[in-house]
């Protein structure tokens, strides 16, 4: 089992491990993300999105979507505010987006829609470099 560090907003964690964010991740997501992890020997970042107040602190989101090596977002989990951004969000290159949408307009955006965790390997992380 891999050393995880959890960071909420308003924090960050300037190391040299790898950086994964889940935005608004079900508990279903987070059982699948724990369960593919467990097995890991890197030891990595993890930041959490997932605010239950109305107030947002979009521009710490923003910021890590743009510096974490994988973002994993969950749009119909999301609020209201934060999927006003899904655009932005799934254009990155490094998001992986599921949807339960029938025929969601991201796929105009990116092709990295998924619909489990299976391509989380640890691998993962040199095949980006």
């Amino acid at each position: 089992m891999p050393n995880i560090a959890v960071i909420t907003q308003p924090d960050r964690l300037h190391n040299l491990d790898p950086n994964i964010l889940l935005i608004y991740p079900s508990e279903d997501l987070k059982h699948a993300f724990q369960t593919q992890v467990q097995d890991w020997d890197i030891n990595f970042n993890l930041y959490l999105y997932h605010q239950e107040s109305t107030e947002h602190d979009l521009d710490w989101l923003l910021t890590q979507v743009k510096t974490c090596d994988i973002t994993i977002f969950d749009i119909d989990n999301s609020t209201t505010q934060v999927r006003d951004l899904a655009s932005y969000i799934v254009a990155n290159s490094n998001t992986y987006w599921l949807t339960n949408a029938p025929e969601p307009v991201y796929n105009k955006l990116s092709i990295k829609r998924v619909y489990d965790l299976s391509f989380l390997t640890e691998g993962i992380f040199s095949e980006q470099s």
